[in-house]
């Protein structure tokens, strides 16, 4: 497994290499690589497609000079890998490691010749080497580099539209693997495709005022816009603009958190022969009603029913460490069976151990997630200068998933941690802007990677969170506030009378 370097001297030497791979491979194979008729020949693979490549294009591939009635194994050069998650709170960045796929089996003809085609894999963009194998042995070789597609819907609609744009081809490499969207001239987040193939959705809403807004994509691999992208090293690369038009009408929905994906949860424990052990829901906010039913334990007996959490502080410097809690004495029946109501109490998003015991030792566990959820938003409405305070419960504390990051318009505002608070989060503001409806997002973003990285790319806006973001895929969280007309001054006039002449 190698690592993706992230400085930037080595995003310049990174790009620099890529873009010779196909002839230091060549160059390798020539002296190392073997025909099946035994001569050091590494034939040249002319390749014809309509630029720029992308992904679906078809392809085709032809060679001279290879053994007749020989197939050829066309093989296709990639990566695995993407976000990396560790004991389930740390975020290890990204890595990466070389492999191939094929492309389909070809013949070669009386007289030498490969005449193959095939698609563009959807894949990470960037150069891909296409390797043909006779036998296992490299006989042709060249490189496509494949460039990034994006696609914007809808283009017109009335504030609160929910607005996709979906990308293919986008690079593991660290010059092709982020781009930025700008919502006139405004940094709204940052796209990524790091663990799904290069091929993901950002998702984002329509703001006002009535009218045409631009938006625009730029490359920036620390999150943050590169403007005079022409004079970049990178400057081919596809920089997309569109306009969206916001309509008149259509109230937008008020406070509401997008649905949860399903989060993985481990399988349940049970420490007692023959016994089981089952938790009803295993998911939802902080109240949620759930049941602990259990079968096959010692009849008549007592357990302890425990909630496990995480405790500290990351800014402090003093860290983190686990915590159980009892919450319940657990009473198991005289055929062994217990069932055990559990309200999920206020605590920190994700992952936690329902745990029985008797005395210290562990009998069986459960799992439950809890999800982030709103309180309120308060007031929902008001001149412009209103305080507006919302409220979250049920935030996360691992590395990827602590924090949200706040738009105010598709403007970026800031971010809020839950970690310190065991998931309560409380953010203020001041409305602002002309009359009429005002949306606040709050996005999943990353709150720290690897200590040798650059941090500049986390606590940024990741738009591309329900397909890309690292670990949980936790939702947008989206809320509106109308700014209301101030109101008109209050004019008293006074009618002076002048005094009786007589």
């Amino acid at each position: 497994m190698r690592r993706l370097p992230q400085s930037g001297a080595w995003m310049l030497l990174t790009f620099v290499a890529i873009f010779s791979s196909c002839s230091r491979s060549q160059s390798a194979a020539l002296s190392n690589s073997a025909s099946p008729s035994g001569e050091t020949t590494l034939r040249s693979l002319d390749l014809s497609y309509e630029k720029p490549a992308v992904a679906g294009a078809t392809v085709r591939a032809s060679a001279a000079g290879l053994p007749p009635g020989k197939t050829v194994d066309l093989a296709w050069g990639t990566v695995t890998g993407g976000w990396v998650i560790e004991d389930y709170y740390h975020f290890g960045g990204k890595k990466f490691s070389e492999t191939t796929k094929t492309l389909g089996q070809f013949p070669v003809d009386a007289s030498g010749r490969l005449d193959a085609h095939f698609a563009i894999p959807e894949d990470y963009g960037g150069v891909h080497e296409i390797i043909g194998l006779i036998d296992g042995k490299s006989v042709a070789q060249n490189g496509i580099d494949v460039t990034q597609t994006f696609e914007l819907s809808p283009k017109s609609g009335p504030i609160g539209t929910l607005i996709e744009l979906k990308v293919k081809g986008l690079g593991w490499r660290t010059m092709e693997s982020t781009w930025v969207v700008n919502w006139d001239n405004h940094a709204l987040g940052w796209v990524s495709a790091a663990g799904t193939r290069g091929s993901a959705v950002a998702r984002f809403r329509a703001t006002g005022p009535v009218g045409d807004h631009i938006i625009k994509l730029y490359t920036g691999w620390q999150g943050q816009s590169y403007l005079n992208y022409e004079q970049a090293p990178n400057g081919e690369l596809p920089r997309p603009q569109f306009t969206f038009h916001t309509t008149p009408g259509g109230p937008s929905q008020g406070a509401y958190a997008e649905a949860y994906q399903p989060q993985a949860i481990p399988q349940t424990e049970v420490k007692v022969a023959g016994a089981t052990l089952a938790l009803a829901p295993t998911e939802g906010p902080v109240g949620t009603h759930a049941m602990l039913s259990g079968a096959g334990f010692s009849p008549n007996s007592s357990l302890q029913l425990v909630w496990q959490t995480s405790v500290g502080s990351r800014v402090s410097g003093l860290g983190f460490e686990p915590q159980e809690n009892v919450v319940a004495q657990v009473k198991v029946g005289s055929e062994g069976k217990f069932e055990s109501p559990l309200t999920i109490p206020e605590d920190l998003g994700g992952l936690h151990e329902v745990v029985l015991r008797s005395g210290d030792r562990l009998v069986a566990r459960a799992f439950f997630v809890i999800e982030t959820s709103i309180v309120s938003i308060t007031p929902k409405f008001g001149p412009a200068g209103t305080p507006v305070t919302i409220h979250l419960k049920g935030v996360g504390w691992t590395e990827y998933d602590n924090i949200y990051v706040a738009t105010y318009d598709n403007a970026y505002m800031g971010y809020a941690c839950g970690f310190n608070s065991q998931g309560d989060v409380v953010i203020h503001f001041t409305a602002t802007g002309e009359p009429g409806e005002h949306l606040i997002d709050f996005y999943p973003g990353i709150y720290e990677g690897p200590s040798k990285e650059p941090q500049q790319l986390y606590r940024l806006p990741q738009l591309t969170y329900a397909d890309d973001h690292p670990g949980n895929k936790i939702p947008a969280l989206r809320f509106t506030f109308r700014v209301m007309p101030a109101p008109e001054p209050h004019i008293t006039t006074r009618i002076r009378r002048s005094p009786d002449p007589s």
